[in-house]
């Protein structure tokens, strides 16, 4: 019982680390959205630009099919990016605050 406990006291955490984060990005978007249009853009083109300079690498006509097809999900490939670094970053924030948590209990 404590096991199946504890397995979904784990799923109940990841879960609602991703909700959060999905629901702060998505906010942030709404915000810049409102208030900064100017730092839309400049996502927008910076992600399009790393699109172009991947799929670049790409041997033809691989390059071409891949690039065109992620660039028709555009917004959804920008707030799925969004959230992914936003979530790395926020796990390395909450790894090292472990570890020097950790180091201080010693």
């Amino acid at each position: 019982m404590k096991q199946t406990l504890a397995a979904s006291w784990a799923w109940l955490r990841v879960q609602l680390f991703r909700l959060w984060t999905a629901l702060i990005v998505v906010g942030t978007g709404g915000y810049l959205w409102l208030n900064k249009p100017e730092y839309l853009t400049w996502w927008k083109r910076s992600v399009d630009a790393f699109v172009e300079a991947s799929c670049a690498r790409l041997p033809y006509p691989w390059g071409d099919r891949i690039e065109s097809t992620i660039g028709n999900f555009g917004i959804w490939v920008q707030v799925t990016l969004a959230i992914l670094i936003f979530r790395a970053a926020i796990g390395i924030l909450l790894m090292s605050v472990r570890a020097m948590h950790r180091r201080s209990q010693r």
